[in-house]
């Protein structure tokens, strides 16, 4: 699919783009495998990756299952495993990307798997990216969320709250997981994919998903972008390298 001037318009009316297919039946079955190594901790890299666990695992619970299915998010793939970086330098990705923050100059800012097993997999709160990206200005990115497998509705697929992005950062409660305040869930958009399927969504766009009770897995892998002349605002000097995907360096910049 080509983006048209239709589609950038409904992009920045809603803050989401739901797209459709964009990974080969092998590429899907090469990401599938990586993703699952890396949280089994078959993967060389597996001891480097960060990985939170579902919430039944911190308490103790869950403990029959495999180490697999008691993960809950892995954090940043990309950095430890090839075949999940050169998925977020993909090409078509990259043409959408760019059309979508309206630049040539493109930087990965980070990626994540968000498995959601069967039986157990939990919700992911309300939230905007960018209550956690406080570090990058302007708070405008667009993550392209790539279905692994089928995310249903009763999977616990992802839900996007359209013209959310409009209002600026809404209030979290900080106590625990953010979480975004007031949220209509009835008015959220539930974004169905099939497997090798995609949607693009604002950092500003708020967004959850409900708990997975099917025997079904819903595995998702998130790659998220910013413009190359983004700024870095965070105080310190741990500021990360970022790769630059497409076009040029900006001085003073991410």
């Amino acid at each position: 699919m080509v983006l048209t001037h239709n589609h950038i318009s409904s992009y920045e009316h809603h803050g989401f783009l739901i797209y459709g297919p964009i990974l080969s039946e092998k590429d899907l079955k090469d990401l599938r495998q990586r993703i699952d190594q890396l949280a089994s901790g078959e993967h060389p890299n597996a001891g480097k990756i960060g990985i939170r666990l579902e919430a039944a695992v911190q308490k103790g619970e869950l403990q029959e299952v495999s180490q697999r299915d008691k993960v809950w998010q892995l954090l940043d793939p990309h950095r430890y495993d090839d075949v999940v970086f050169e998925y977020a330098r993909k090409p078509e990705i990259l043409d959408i990307v760019s059309k979508l923050l309206s630049t040539d100059n493109i930087k990965l800012f980070h990626t994540q798997a968000l498995m959601k097993p069967a039986f157990h997999g939990s919700i992911v709160s309300w939230h905007q990216d960018s209550a956690y990206w406080t570090s990058i200005s302007p708070p405008a990115l667009v993550s392209c969320w790539t279905a692994l497998d089928d995310a249903t509705e009763e999977n616990g697929c992802v839900r996007l709250l359209s013209g959310s992005h409009k209002e600026g950062l809404w209030p979290h409660d900080r106590r625990d997981f953010l979480h975004a305040q007031g949220v209509d869930v009835s008015k959220a958009t539930p974004v169905v994919l099939k497997a090798g399927s995609c949607s693009f969504h604002h950092s500003l766009t708020v967004h959850g998903s409900f708990e997975n009770k099917t025997p079904h897995r819903r595995r998702g892998l998130v790659t998220s972008y910013m413009r190359a002349d983004s700024k870095w605002v965070e105080k310190g000097d741990n500021k990360p390298q970022f790769p630059l995907l497409r076009g040029q360096e900006f001085p003073d910049s991410v």
